[in-house]
């Protein structure tokens, strides 16, 4: 996936560490440049650093290249995540690109949690996340897409929409999911065994060193909340590595956003033992 050059747009960088002390997650580095912004950490209870990531310029345009780079020391648990939605304007001659790398050290814990994204018309935007895990690392993440301003009737207005998400371990390799939505180009989308009717779509991701949970009551929990009845359609798989991944399809982002919110939290209390970080949204 190529950059974007900086003479069109902006180019954001945000660089965090976060390292353990007495016993606690703290960001000890944060370097950043607008258009991408933190804002001073939140300090669970549980000992963990929450941080959200802000959009002082309103959102992405046209020409804007976005380079993160997180590193999780040892014993770590971090959660990264957005104020709000991030709004992907019209882009008509150049795209724009989003480029994450985390590296999670052993036996440390990262979730990437952010809202939905906004592709408006003519939108043209390009994301990529790879993770590095080491030894005992674990990694939840998610992707919600919105495919236009719904209460306007744009739907599937935008030019290009790509994803890649790729993660490895010590053995190389074991993850890798892209996705590249041309909608002028590609008029099944609506159709059976795509979107079906539905307008939004997510991805939610469990990687890493991890028993995995009993399947049985774990899917007797999710399916309800993936499947509401004129509201959504979605389904739970194993991946063939430790590891879960989650499909949804809902007519708004927030069904889907909560969907994931609550199964994430069942899995932490019943099957990690774990207390849920209130993100105060939705």
């Amino acid at each position: 996936m190529s950059r974007i050059s900086s003479i069109a747009g902006r180019h954001g960088e945000l660089k965090l560490a976060f390292e353990q002390r007495h016993g606690s997650t703290v960001l000890a580095a944060s370097f950043f440049r607008v258009p991408l912004q933190v804002m001073k950490p939140r300090y669970d209870a549980s000992g963990c650093a929450c941080v959200y990531l802000l959009s002082p310029t309103g959102g992405v345009v046209q020409g804007d290249d976005y380079q993160i780079e997180v590193t999780l020391a040892t014993n770590t648990h971090a959660i990264l995540t957005t104020q709000a939605a991030t709004k992907v304007y019209a882009m008509p001659k150049h795209g724009a690109s989003q480029s994450m790398r985390v590296q999670v050290g052993q036996d440390a814990f990262f979730e990437y949690l952010p809202d939905p994204t906004i592709l408006f018309r003519d939108a043209n935007f390009s994301q990529s996340i790879a993770l590095s895990l080491e030894r005992g690392a674990m990694v939840a993440l998610q992707e919600i897409v919105m495919p236009g301003r719904l209460a306007r009737g744009e739907t599937l207005a935008f030019t290009r929409f790509e994803s890649r998400i790729e993660a490895s371990n010590t053995d190389g390799l074991f993850m890798f999911d892209t996705c590249c939505i041309q909608p002028d180009r590609q008029s099944y989308l609506t159709k059976l065994a795509v979107l079906e009717g539905y307008t939004c779509w997510g991805s939610w991701y469990l990687i890493g060193d991890f028993e995995m949970p009993e399947w049985e009551p774990f899917c007797t929990f999710a399916e309800p909340l993936l499947n509401q009845p004129s509201k959504s359609s979605g389904g739970v798989s194993q991946l063939h590595q430790s590891g879960i991944a989650i499909r949804m399809l809902a007519h708004n982002a927030g069904t889907i956003y909560s969907a994931f919110q609550a199964i994430w939290n069942w899995l932490k209390l019943e099957h990690f033992g774990l207390d849920s970080v209130d993100l105060r949204k939705y």
